[in-house]
């Protein structure tokens, strides 16, 4: 009855606030909402003659005492939602009892409360006591706490932050995720069934979440075949800010290469910092002479503004817009005087913020099923961002197959560009072939070059010493040694199987993307990407790259490009590609119907060697956008084949997860059919609630309950709540504030849901659950006729045989109320005397007028 009452409230306050007059001061223990008091001469409400009870509209809306999901606010900040217990304080208005631990969450100081106070993280606080000049309102129609504290108490946190003690590990839940796909194909009078189950598992239980991987293949003449690919138990260490991982998991790639580890590890983990303070941004330094605006604005876009008093500022939580240009700092004064400074930024992988660090340390087995023997590793590395320019990083590695590697790197900052050098010292014990010692160095270079809008994102250059190894490279040569083969070629001695042992001596990597402008038009983009390498034992080089352009005209959008790729056999293929683009509602801009083709597209391939192939494909898409469906027409020639061929394909984006069919037919006879679908449940202690799409390993979940709201859509996804009152949220940012929210204009049902809105913070991988309160009785709008013709006030009660309040009488005799019988008797009192009440029979036919899902009820007699 929260949402009527403060409908009735907003009405009086409407009608009377011309004559309402103040009458009393009360100091509240805790946090008061409303310390003044408000008599309103109820006189003025039409008919009312002075019978209806609004003293408790004294304190502003009526408040029940219970525990309710709050969002609070903050000097008109957003900060937090948490549940907040209001007390009963013998008043229609429970007062909200403000814990330590709320006020912690919210970026209020606590070393002001005394030790009486500040033991008891569950006391309530009086906010007059402790913090003179706070106060606190709650806005019950919004479910909203407003707290206002001097800024003396304002604990400063940089941007994004969230308290720990906000993160929810979630509740106990199964998962299971799983992509499909069946496939038949007919082609020369042979037919051909496969189908493929990617699985994904998962079990969480308090702070651990148990994970694990593996696939499904069948066809026709084989049968079928599981293979496991990982598992691994998982779990923050929140006070490191890291993951523990036991089992099967991938080693960051930053520092050494990527190496699968089956073993333990830790690692810190840069989500869990604030989303101000995760990436490289350098600390900016000034000086203000008054309250100066102080403003950031990179690539001419403003990405940071805040206000500080006098005095040097610091400015260490900015977030930037990815490798980006370099940062101009403007310091605005009260008289309006200004001064700018430039700060240079350039970022790379290994760029870290000034006092941040980020590390990565475990031990296991090498988990490489191309070994027959598979060492024994532990690695370890470091980084540490030094100051605005430099960052150093080190790091180990060790087999227990006599395999060290020792790394030294630095990353600079600088006007010219980022760079990142480092060199890596490696030593291996290898049977038959001695001590092999080298050394691999690596530089790196990114650069947004601001005066041509160039990004030159990565240019890598690495060189080794010709009996340099890797940790994989280490493993891989002794395990060959071992089993005295490589590449399925059996040797005389090791010395022979290494001189065939493939190491590569250079290696450059590239890729930049560069818009064209002439005279401020522009002319499209141009980007380049591609790795060339050499080898120490092989006079030849490899190098594969992508070269392209990509522009729009009247009609469409266009792009070239050419790429070279090598086939299975390690023949390279190097070809060219056309592409087309035009949308069919060119001319119609304004049309927003769905159904019908939205585009073609057009592509041709070429291989320079006399094999080409062109395809044509319209698409469009139908009911919102749930449907998507294309019609291909393809022609190839030369060495892809002699074959004209048509295909269809469409998908269906459903509350259970996307399903696709797809279908082609080629003028050879050939024939092909496939139907794909992804999807995943989640296992809880209230059922099964079937996903609208693919669980991931790391996915943070939002298990919302809301029972009896069947059909109602969740956020703006294909999720919806089921017919057990349970749905599912996936996507949810782990260490974020997510919010949750509820379309209920989907409803199937009728049931008033009190709050559609709610905020959770998952931890990774976790499943969070939501409660949405919900009354899941028959509403009805009531339109009450007086059996003597008399009023009946606004604000009347409505109550049911059990004398429980169920609605409230608006204007005009209008009552609505919720959890009804189909037919039954309601009493109306507006008053404490006999006369001040009437019953009302009712019963609802089959054919009663509804609005949506509410029953309206006319010319109801409420016999006096």
């Amino acid at each position: 009855m929260l949402f009527q009452r403060s409908i009735l409230c907003l009405a009086i306050c409407a009608a009377l606030p011309l004559y309402a007059s103040e009458i009393e001061k009360k100091t509240v223990d805790s946090a008061s909402e409303s310390e003044s008091a408000v008599e309103f001469n109820d006189q003025f409400l039409i008919g009312n003659g002075g019978s209806i009870n609004v003293d408790r509209y004294a304190y502003g809306n009526p408040v029940l005492p219970g525990t309710y999901r709050v969002k609070v606010n903050v000097n008109g900040n957003s900060k937090s939602t948490v549940e907040i217990t209001f007390i009963d304080n013998k008043t229609p208005r429970a007062t909200a009892c403000l814990t330590k631990r709320i006020l912690s969450q919210n970026g209020i100081d606590t070393s002001a409360l005394d030790n009486n106070a500040a033991d008891d993280e569950t006391a309530c606080v009086n906010i007059k006591q402790y913090y003179p000049g706070a106060s606190a309102n709650f806005d019950s129609s919004k479910q909203e706490m407003d707290l206002n504290f001097p800024q003396i108490y304002i604990l400063k946190f940089p941007a994004g932050y969230v308290d720990p003690s906000l993160w929810e590990d979630g509740v106990p839940a199964g998962l299971l995720s799983y992509d499909l796909n069946t496939w038949h194909s007919e082609s020369d009078g042979t037919s051909a069934d496969t189908a493929y189950a990617g699985l994904h598992y998962g079990l969480n239980m308090g702070p651990w979440r148990l994970r694990s991987r593996g696939n499904l293949n069948w066809d026709s003449g084989n049968g079928s075949h599981y293979s496991s690919q990982d598992i691994y138990l998982q779990r923050d260490i929140t006070p490191l800010k890291a993951q523990l991982v036991l089992g099967d998991s991938f080693t960051r790639g930053d520092i050494f290469d990527s190496v699968n580890l089956r073993g333990a590890r830790i690692y810190n983990d840069d989500r869990m910092l604030p989303q101000g303070t995760s990436g490289y941004a350098p600390l900016i330094r000034g000086v203000a002479n008054s309250n100066a605006k102080v403003s950031v604005t990179q690539s001419g876009n403003k990405i940071y503004e805040t206000t500080v008093p006098p005095g040097a500022f610091e400015i260490n939580d900015l977030s930037t817009t990815g490798y980006g240009n370099d940062l101009i700092v403007t310091i605005e004064e009260a008289d309006g005087s200004k001064r700018t400074f430039t700060v240079p930024f350039s970022s790379i992988t290994q760029m870290l913020r000034p006092g941040s660090s980020r590390w990565d340390i475990g031990m296991g087995e090498l988990n490489d099923d191309s070994l027959h023997d598979k060492p024994n590793v532990g690695y370890a590395t470091y980084a540490y961002g030094i100051n605005n320019t430099f960052t150093g990083y080190v790091g180990a590695q060790y087999t227990d197959m006599d395999f060290y590697a020792g790394l030294l790197g630095l990353a600079m900052n600088t006007g010219i560009g980022a760079f990142a050098f480092d060199v890596t010292q490696s030593r291996a014990d290898i049977n038959g072939l001695g001590t092999l010692k080298g050394q691999s160095y690596r530089l790196s270079y990114s650069k947004m070059v601001e005066a041509t809008n160039t990004s030159l994102n990565v240019a890598a250059y690495r060189f080794s010493t010709e009996d340099y190894l890797s940790l994989n490279d280490a493993a891989s040569l002794q395990d060959s040694i071992h089993n005295e083969e490589y590449g399925n070629r059996a040797y005389e001695n090791n010395a022979e199987l290494y001189d065939d042992y493939q190491r590569t001596k250079n290696q450059i990597q590239v890729s930049l993307n560069q818009p064209l402008t002439l005279s401020g038009e522009e002319y499209g983009s141009l980007y380049i990407s591609g790795t060339w390498q050499d080898y120490w034992n092989d006079s030849s080089s490899t190098s594969d790259y992508s070269i392209g352009y990509n522009n729009s005209f009247t009609y469409g959008s266009y792009s070239v490009s050419l790429q070279r790729t090598y086939d299975e056999s390690g023949e390279k293929d190097d070809s060219v590609y056309l592409n087309v683009s035009i949308p069919f509602n060119l001319f119609d801009k304004k049309s927003t119907q769905s159904g019908g083709f939205d585009n073609v597209n057009m592509s041709l391939r070429s291989d320079f060697k006399g094999g080409t192939s062109f395809n044509s494909t319209a698409s469009g898409n139908a009911q919102n956008n749930e449907v998507s469906y294309s019609v291909s027409a393809s022609s190839s020639g030369g060495n892809y084949g002699n074959l004209n061929q048509v295909s269809g394909y469409s998908s269906w984006n459903s509350p259970y997860g996307p399903l696709g069919l797809s279908a082609s037919f080629g003028d050879d006879n050939s024939k092909q059919y496939s139907a794909s679908y992804s999807g995943g449940m989640v296992l809880h202690s209230g059922g099964v609630v079937i996903t609208a799409g693919s669980i991931g390993e790391t996915d943070s979940l939002a298990l919302v309950k809301a029972s009896g709201a069947t059909g109602a859509r969740l956020g703006y996804g294909q999720s919806r709540i089921n017919s057990a009152g349970y749905g599912i949220m996936p996507y949810m940012s782990a260490y974020r504030e997510n919010r949750v929210s509820l379309d209920i204009s989907t409803l199937e049902a009728d049931v008033e849901i009190k709050n559609t809105s709610a905020v959770a913070v998952p931890r990774n991988g976790s499943v969070v659950l939501v409660n949405f309160e919900t009354d899941e009785g028959r509403s009805l709008v009531m339109e009450l006729q007086r059996s003597d013709n008399g009023f009946i006030p606004l604000g009347a009660d409505v109550l049911n045989e059990k004398n429980e309040s169920i609605g409230t009488v608006g204007q005009a005799g209008q009552a609505y109320v919720r959890g009804v019988e189909d037919k039954g008797a309601l009493r109306v009192v507006w008053g404490s005397d006999g006369s001040s009440s009437c019953t009302v029979h009712y019963q609802i036919p089959e054919n009663a007028k509804k609005a949506g899902l509410t029953t309206i009820l006319s010319n109801q007699q409420c016999q006096m």
